[in-house]
């Protein structure tokens, strides 16, 4: 099954749990031995965020500020590929399209907004394509972000791609949002949602991602929204107590 179908047999059956940036570990998020890590917790899916380096390439990492966990000063697009690998741990889109393809692990990918110009929205959104083409990856990938643009983009050359919209407080009209950017998933955080919200976006169609989960008092809220995806720092956690709840404990 895609991604998207995956998504659906569980709607209003079960909620799928994926890793946020991978999961928190030892290992550096966003990496691919992290994400082995949480292969074998048996998470179905992980989330993880690009961004363009200097020398234009598509490049895995969170932050807009190296210093926070890095060697490194400045951002990601300061630096080329070889200079940030030499610092520290870091693969390139491809590779984790390619780990993952191999591996058969899902993937939301976050376009991270960097207030990119178009020149290098263009670039990146080229990237974007290309390593899900590479891998044959269009089923198996969910492209989202903030930045719309972006995702028109990647949905003009990957007609069959499907992708969800970060939204960062309830529209006037989310259907209509929705409807506008041909999108596939509703994605904010819980506490910008409501259950009238969300059961208004199922009438529609549309399914509800509610990140980032770290608490039985967030998995609860997501539980009682009836959403039908959360993404975790602690997937495993957060799957055995979605069980432990499921069991009246």
């Amino acid at each position: 099954m895609t991604f998207l179908e995956t998504i659906r047999a569980s709607q209003g059956r079960r909620l799928m749990i994926g890793g946020h940036r991978g999961h928190l570990s030892a290992i550096r998020e966003n990496t691919l031995p992290n994400f082995a890590e949480v292969q074998r917790h048996g998470i179905p899916y992980i989330e993880i965020d690009v961004q363009l380096s200097k020398d234009h390439e598509a490049v895995i990492f969170h932050d807009s500020d190296l210093s926070l966990n890095t060697p490194l000063t400045g951002t990601v697009s300061d630096y080329t590929v070889s200079e940030l690998k030499s610092s520290f741990e870091l693969c390139t889109l491809s590779e984790a399209v390619h780990w993952c393809r191999e591996q058969n692990m899902l993937m939301m990918l976050e376009i991270k907004s960097r207030h990119y110009d178009d020149p290098a929205r263009c670039a990146l959104s080229r990237r974007i394509v290309q390593a899900i083409r590479e891998d044959a990856f269009t089923d198996f990938c969910i492209p989202f972000s903030i930045d719309y643009a972006i995702l028109r983009m990647i949905r003009k050359e990957l007609l069959e791609v499907k992708t969800a919209l970060i939204v960062p407080a309830q529209p006037e009209d989310p259907v209509a949002l929705m409807e506008s950017m041909e999108a596939d998933i509703y994605l904010s955080y819980l506490e910008d949602m409501t259950p009238q919200l969300v059961s208004l976006l199922h009438d529609a169609g549309y399914l509800v991602d509610g990140s980032v989960v770290n608490t039985r008092e967030k998995l609860e809220m997501a539980l009682s929204m009836k959403v039908d995806m959360i993404e975790s720092d602690a997937p495993e956690a957060m799957e055995d107590m979605y069980q432990s709840i499921l069991r009246g404990e």
